[in-house]
């Protein structure tokens, strides 16, 4: 954590009202200005005693020159308001404890520059850095478990010669636990080395290594170089050596900042601290020199002001604020609350604390909570159609687990028992999870709820340009994306100028695109001679023309990501009565179109030749082909009847539900590969069917 050692003046406040005082500005003040520097009310670690040795330098500046004006200690300096030229200045401040090597000696320069104008009275702060090189050992927790009187000497040397250390003629520090050491480093110096030595107690066994570290473009001053030392059992004992540097001077543990800000210190700044409802509320202490004015607490995008003075009504809930007085200081004690402690999210949270002094001086920091509930991280099992949910349960007197859980906008909710799986996570197990859809869900426990609802998202991936709205403009005329997922099983009839299968403006009213796919079975051929051709529409790719046949690939690759319930086709048709007979159907009987759909798992395309029969395929009963299972299917198919003689009726949306199949070789398989076929007519294989025949399919999509 950072520490910045907050140094607070006691006249900071009386400054500004001094200033109204005639006396102040005598004759013998006349074109001068007054200038104090703000001092501490010691209040951290460093000591008085440090700050007696430090020298206090002003200087006057003039261009680039600068004209050491005087130099004061600090019990001369700390009280004195002082009487300048009006004109531009610096202040500078040196001194500490100067140790070559020192786990507490820290030696701080600093300087800053102001003006001064004619009749003015100002305070100037000042901040002090540290001039050491840091370097901080760490054990890690291999050195700590394994390994007994572990030590590391660092020496700041080219070569690691131990008679030199013990001699004291190299700075250098023995680290027995991770500690911070403290360097004074010169220019000629470029290198340190390392030792490293312990004792294995499982192998009764002693390591001892030796290295030297430089760092690239030498040291630098106010930079930590954070070494860790780890130990592995591997090839009979090894440690290993990493170094990290960081030379961000903000976020260093020895910073001397003479600035009156607000400080806030609480429970645990630098780590997470768990919290729900009932526990021992929070509690931080506000201080600073001027009066405070406002307190604001933000969590997430939810800000909470207090305003001294002020209604804070609409706080008191989330937290209080006491004040206290420490002699001229007025101070604050900060409670939150069970509202506030509820409403951080599931995990960890950042909540930022600023105070605000009446001078507008603002003090921050930022102290991370974790909260409990449930949190969006669902892990769905789409084949059975079941979700495990987790939560944060940070009560460790917690019992009777359980997770809330139903689809975004039903009312009934569903309770799943939840267990605990790991340090503060419990599970639970939700079924009946459907693709497609938004769940939401919530953690209670000893009979009430607990954090906020949390909600995930299942997948369930459509089918391309299943609108029917991207075509090619080859010939036949295709449905194309920038992959063709779809073709027919006609591009003879194209050669004669006939297309079986095109693109048309006729679409459903709720159709947001603006084509279909026109099925129209007709007779392909010239001066009598030719075939029947059936108007179809399939998931796969032509693959040749062999005399007056075809041969067709059934299914494309497709990726799976959950279980489709049911296949929807919007459909407008007409079903005619057979002038071609052949393959059991014969003139005058009721042609048949039909639209089925396969889930499968294959090696490959199912290849259909029409000239071999044996090539066919039966949707509703074929379970298997030489490249594999059919693993669900659905099926649709009309013919003429009483009530509609086949007529075209309009546009109607079909709902086609989809049959998995149990069993050995089909429970718990994952398709790979989709079928979907649309005919106007079913005996198209055979050359069979009526010209009076056709379909409109438009916005095929799965329901999950």
């Amino acid at each position: 954590m950072k520490k910045l050692l907050y140094i607070f003046t006691m006249v900071a406040v009386m400054f500004t009202a001094a200033c109204s005082k005639s006396d102040d500005f005598a004759p013998e003040h006349e074109g001068k200005g007054a200038v104090s520097f703000s001092f501490p009310v010691m209040r951290s670690a460093v000591s008085e005693e440090v700050y007696k040795m430090m020298k206090f330098r002003i200087y006057s500046h003039s261009g680039e020159e600068k004209t050491l004006v005087r130099l004061y200690t600090y019990d001369e300096i700390k009280d004195m308001k002082m009487w300048l030229l009006a004109g531009d200045y610096s202040i500078a401040i040196e001194g500490g404890v100067k140790s070559p090597a020192s786990f507490t000696d820290i030696y701080y320069q600093g300087s800053t520059e102001f003006s001064l104008a004619a009749g003015e009275d100002k305070s100037v702060n000042v901040e002090a850095r540290p001039k050491n090189t840091l370097i901080k050992v760490v054990f890690d927790s291999t050195v700590e478990q394994k390994m007994t009187a572990a030590q590391a000497i660092i020496a700041i040397d080219d070569a690691f010669r131990v008679e030199n250390i013990t001699s004291g003629e190299v700075a250098s520090l023995t680290y027995k636990q991770t500690a911070v050491g403290y360097y004074i480093i010169g220019e000629e110096e470029t290198s340190f080395a390392w030792n490293f030595s312990g004792q294995v107690t499982s192998k009764n066994s002693t390591v001892d290594k030796s290295g030297v570290y430089t760092p690239a473009g030498g040291f630098k001053e106010g930079a930590m170089y954070t070494i860790t030392f780890k130990y592995s059992d591997d090839l009979g004992g090894y440690v290993t050596m990493n170094v990290q540097v960081d030379d961000t001077i903000v976020d260093y543990d020895d910073v001397l900042v003479f600035k009156p800000e607000p400080q806030i210190t609480g429970p645990a700044l630098d780590v997470v601290t768990r919290v729900y409802a009932g526990m021992e509320s929070l509690v931080y202490d506000v201080k600073a020199i001027a009066d405070l004015k406002t307190l604001k607490i933000a969590l997430g995008d939810q800000v909470l002001t207090y305003t001294e003075g002020e209604d804070n009504s609409a706080v008191e809930d989330y937290f209080t604020v006491e004040q206290t007085t420490e002699g001229s200081n007025l101070n604050w004690t900060v409670t939150l609350k069970d509202k506030l402690l509820t409403s951080v999210a599931a995990g960890s949270q950042k909540v930022a604390l600023t105070a605000v002094d009446v001078e507008g001086v603002e003090g921050e920091v930022d102290a991370m909570l974790f909260g409990e509930g449930t949190y969006a991280m669902a892990v769905v099992d789409a084949w059975n159609a079941t979700a495990k949910l987790k939560a944060y349960v940070n009560d460790a007197n917690a019992s009777a687990a359980k997770i809330h859980y139903r689809e975004s906008g039903t009312s009934e909710w569903q309770v799943a028992v939840a267990t605990l799986s790991s340090d503060n996570v419990y599970e639970a197990m939700a079924e009946g999870i459907d693709g497609g859809r938004t769940y939401e869900y919530y953690l209670s426990y000893g009979n009430e709820n607990k954090g906020v609802t949390a909600t995930f998202k299942t997948l369930g991936v459509q089918i391309p340009n299943g609108n029917m709205e991207e075509w090619s403009g080859d010939s036949p005329l295709l449905p194309y994306i920038s992959t063709q997922w779809w073709d027919t099983g006609n591009h003879g009839s194209s050669t004669l100028g006939k297309n079986v299968t095109s693109n048309s403006t006729e679409h459903p009213a709720s159709s947001t695109g603006q084509y279909s796919a026109f099925l129209k079975s007709q007779f392909v051929g010239i001066a009598g001679i030719g075939k029947f051709a059936a108007g179809n529409l399939f998931f796969g790719k032509y693959l040749e023309t062999n005399g007056t046949n075809g041969v067709i690939g059934f299914g494309q690759p497709f990726s799976f990501d959950y279980k489709p319930k049911k296949l929807v086709v919007w459909y407008k048709g007409r079903v005619g009565t057979c002038d071609y007979g052949g393959g059991g159907v014969s003139e005058g009987d009721s042609d048949k179109s039909v639209i089925y759909v396969w889930l499968c798992n294959w090696s490959g395309q199912h290849k259909v030749n029409t000239a071999d029969s044996s090539t066919f395929i039966n949707p509703q009963t074929t379970a298997q082909t030489a490249e594999g299972n059919v693993l669900a299917y659905g099926y649709w198919s009309r013919e003429i009847s009483g009530s509609d003689n086949g007529a075209d009726g309009g546009w109607q949306r079909l709902e086609i539900p989809i049959t998995y199949r149990e069993g050995e070789g089909y429970t718990g398989v994952k398709p790979n590969y989709l079928v979907i076929s649309c005919a106007a007519s079913s005996y198209g294989d055979y050359f069979a069917g009526s010209t009076d025949s056709y379909m409109y399919v438009d916005d095929i999509e799965f329901v999950y």
